[in-house]
């Protein structure tokens, strides 16, 4: 019998390391992260730990991608420059 090969991809933090339109959720958020590049220091664990893979890191700066991010706040609580602030998503700044 043949051995069959199946390779996963894991990316830490999250469910799917590549977001589809299936998994569109932002308009399910209250609150939104608002990354304030001037403190931003590029470490990346936002990235790392949010679990629906909605933060990039562009030019060493994280990037939210608000399609999917359902605002759970995650990003903020692991930011160790406080980079991260959760506003509210109706009259928010």
């Amino acid at each position: 019998m043949k051995e069959k090969v199946i390779k996963v991809e894991i990316t830490p933090g999250c469910w799917s390391g590549i977001p589809s339109k299936v998994q569109i959720t932002g308009s399910w958020r209250t609150l939104r992260p608002v990354v304030d590049v001037a403190k931003c220091t590029g470490c990346g664990l936002c990235n790392s730990f949010c679990p629906e893979a909605s933060i990039d890191m562009v030019e060493r700066k994280a990037v939210i991608n608000y399609d999917y991010c359902k605002g759970c706040g995650v990003c903020a609580n692991e930011c160790p420059s406080k980079a991260i602030e959760m506003v509210s998503e109706v009259g928010g700044s």
